[in-house]
């Protein structure tokens, strides 16, 4: 028989498939039946879900992909069996994805109460994961923050990745305090291969051992500032000139006009070396044991896992000055950009400079050896599990 992998594709018996097998293996270990935790949407290309739940099954928890992410009230037809069922929502970019109608994007607002009010009256309970303020691509932000603040109200657990996320957040909607639980995010020691030298990895780059690398490493999007970016290297670079520096970029360009002029004007310049792709994951130690600094100065956002993804590497960062960034993170280990101008940025790259007079990477990774991630997923199911206490007896 062919082999063919679970939970990555869109099955007509998922999510019960996985569910059951989930069930099925963890009742063999424990002898009791598990809560189910169905997540979704899945984000098979960002690790950040399979470090989260890395522990979970320490926790009697079995966790379920929900890859069609309106599939989960299939998780339902469980119950019968005595499993207690959670659905976990991230990101709620699949609501309105793809729709380009008001009309039709009220129309699925209506169906996701449907779907949630459904769940409730089987009694399975809602984790809501605050990653964004709201979707990075968003047609319509007004109608986005309506969903949000509905999910705010119907969750049982609000999953922060920081107090400063929650203050962001409460900002913008009506949050109940008691349903917060705050976990930040893992670091990536986990996940990718870490066996290449600088040397090396300079090599393969074409990059020469004394010239300053600077990396932008993920997915490209307008709301990161790319074009800002851009400008604000020229004009830094061009104040000396006896220094060669180098701007690595490696991620999938998406088709907005302002992402394509970006690629377009890294492809023909002499300093920067940019692959508009998704980069390999045994190649992402390349990009990062070549550069001495990560960059994550975006014009919009509330958590980055980028920087902890630099960090995992022992890199200093220049990262925006967003509170849930900077809430545990010294001035030791990066340097602030104050705001969405490009002369900040410049003024960051120049703070930026002591980088490489000192060397802090031992503190970066003293820094990062806080968010490992076997132990944040222990931290992360005991803290979802007695939220949820009154309601889910433990078991």
């Amino acid at each position: 028989m062919q082999l063919k992998l679970k939970g990555y594709f869109k099955e007509e018996n998922s999510p019960l498939m996985e569910a059951a097998k989930a069930i099925e293996m963890l009742e063999a270990t424990t002898g009791s039946k598990p809560h189910v935790l169905g997540y979704t949407p899945v984000g098979r290309t960002n690790p950040y879900q399979a470090l989260l739940y890395r522990a979970t099954e320490d926790h009697n928890i079995a966790t379920v992909p929900i890859v069609r992410s309106w599939d989960f009230e299939k998780l339902f037809q469980l119950s019968p069996a005595g499993a207690h069922v959670i659905v976990h929502i991230h990101w709620t970019s699949f609501i309105l994805n793809g729709i380009t109608s008001y009309a039709t994007a009220k129309k699925k607002i209506g169906d996701l109460r449907e779907a949630i009010q459904e769940l409730k009256r089987r009694n399975g309970k809602i984790v809501w994961t605050l990653h964004n303020i709201i979707p990075h691509d968003s047609l319509y932000p007004t109608l986005e923050m309506e969903i949000q603040q509905y999910l705010a109200e119907e969750a049982d657990v609000l999953h922060v990745l920081s107090d400063a996320s929650a203050q962001m957040m409460s900002a913008a909607l009506t949050i109940d305090p008691k349903k917060l639980v705050n976990v930040p995010h893992p670091n990536y020691r986990l996940t990718y291969e870490d066996y290449v030298t600088r040397s090396n990895a300079r090599l393969e780059f074409g990059i020469g051992p004394k010239d300053r690398v600077y990396v932008l490493l993920g997915a490209l999007k307008a709301y990161k500032g790319l074009d800002r970016l851009l400008k604000a290297f020229d004009e830094f670079s061009a104040a000396d000139t006896s220094i060669r520096r180098v701007l690595l970029v490696g991620g999938m360009a998406d088709d907005s006009p302002e992402v394509t002029e970006f690629v377009k004007q890294c492809l023909k310049h002499p300093n920067v070396l940019i692959e508009p792709k998704k980069v390999p994951n045994h190649m992402v130690q390349n990009y990062m044991r070549a550069a001495d600094i990560g960059l994550a100065p975006y014009t919009r956002m509330l958590n980055s896992g980028a920087v902890l993804l630099y960090q995992s590497f022992d890199l200093p960062v220049i990262a925006s000055d967003v509170p849930a960034i900077w809430e545990n993170m010294t001035d030791e280990i990066g340097q602030r950009v104050s705001d969405n101008s490009v002369e900040s940025l410049v003024e960051a790259f120049q703070g930026a400079e002591r980088f490489f007079e000192l060397d802090v990477r031992k503190e970066v990774r003293r820094y990062a050896d806080q968010f490992d991630a076997t132990e944040l997923s222990r931290e992360f199911s005991q803290r979802v599990l007695r939220k949820l206490g009154d309601v889910i007896p433990a078991k």
